[in-house]
């Protein structure tokens, strides 16, 4: 499906020689190193390499889900967040109001300690009664690692 949807933002002429960058959500086995294998070789993609670990993906800690969350907060609250006109996927309109519930749900969710040992929780998600979090998710990825790629290529000027 990836490989589909790469094809199709390519038939536009504004995006057609444009480099594909793919920063995959690495939390969970190795569907970023699956992801890397299969599309790698298509050609102007690249994907995130987290140097660091040694692995392909993003790894997202909660530190890292607040961080992503404050940053597409303070976008879209600046109104820099626009949906193109013409949106990319098999269902464009499905897909922009999945995102929209997405983000109308994706919240703090606190969790009461199961006794008086333990300790409560707090975390960044939309999977509340069985919605997903993953396009919200995406959203916010793209907006965090592109923030800091642009600052990390300011501050090396």
């Amino acid at each position: 499906m990836v490989s589909e949807h790469i094809i199709c933002l390519r038939r536009d002429l504004h995006r057609s020689l444009s480099v594909v960058k793919i920063y995959v959500e690495r939390n969970l086995g190795f569907e970023a190193e699956h992801h890397h294998r299969v599309l790698g070789s298509i050609p102007g993609v690249e994907f995130f390499i987290d140097h660091k670990a040694g692995r392909v993906g993003v790894l997202t800690t909660n530190a890292t889900k607040h961080a992503m969350s404050t940053i597409l907060n303070t976008m879209m609250r600046e109104r820099r967040v626009h949906v193109a006109r013409t949106v990319v996927s098999r269902d464009a309109t499905a897909v922009l109001v999945r995102l929209r519930e997405q983000l109308e749900i994706y919240s703090y969710q606190y969790k009461q300690a199961a006794n008086t040992f333990g300790k409560n929780q707090v975390a960044l998600s939309g999977k509340v009664g069985g919605m997903k979090d993953d396009l919200c998710i995406c959203l916010q990825l793209g907006a965090y690692w592109t923030s800091a790629e642009i600052a990390q290529r300011l501050h090396s000027n």
